[in-house]
């Protein structure tokens, strides 16, 4: 009597497999490729070889690259909510633009520069990025009106362009953020024209 003859299996070995990453290791890894080669070299290919994850695992979070690139730079923030409007909006400032200087910020002008002709990317640039970010300001801004921070006759909206232009507009414009120092001296000018103390 003959041996049985085994069945075929299409399983691959689980030597071969790779194992399942973590959503916030993806964003590590899609901040090393941002940081590494800003926006030119930014795929899902790219990023899941980076994370050693199966580029299929990076479509259970994300439908684009250019929606990672933005929740990438989304992770890297976080806005402060303390008793001083004043403090929170230094922070928050200042925090950004050092995000931004450099590898990053060169990153984030050209995911603003493919939004113009992407509809996904300008998508994704305004809901996980723009808006968090405005609302967050806003929201604080009235706050401190509320709290009688701001100076008689400040004009919140006005106010929130003189803190964030010096950030914004190199941007905008592909130019780099300015130094430290003169970010500070910038910020410093609008703070006296908007915040009691």
């Amino acid at each position: 009597m003959s041996e049985p003859v085994p069945k075929m299996t299409f399983f691959k070995p689980l030597r071969d497999a790779r194992p399942v990453i973590s959503r916030e290791a993806v964003l590590h890894a899609a901040y090393a490729v941002l940081t590494g080669t800003a926006y030119a070299d930014f795929t899902f290919a790219r990023v899941a070889q980076v994370a050693g994850a199966d580029e299929t695992e990076l479509h259970r979070w994300w439908d684009t690259a250019g929606e990672l690139a933005v929740d990438t730079f989304f992770a890297l923030l976080d806005l402060q909510d303390s008793e001083c409007a004043q403090t929170d909006f230094r922070i928050q400032t200042h925090g950004l633009a050092s995000q931004l200087r450099g590898p990053m910020g060169k990153a984030f002008t050209q995911l603003l520069a493919q939004g113009r002709t992407s509809p996904p990317v300008a998508v994704a640039v305004r809901k996980r990025w723009l808006d968090p970010r405005r609302n967050w300001a806003r929201n604080r801004m009235a706050r401190a009106a509320q709290d009688d921070e701001l100076r008689v006759g400040v004009d919140t909206r006005a106010a929130l362009a003189l803190i964030y232009s010096p950030i914004y507009s190199p941007l905008l414009f592909g130019n780099d953020l300015p130094p430290e120092d003169d970010l500070a001296r910038c910020f410093d000018l609008a703070a006296r024209t908007i915040f009691r103390r």
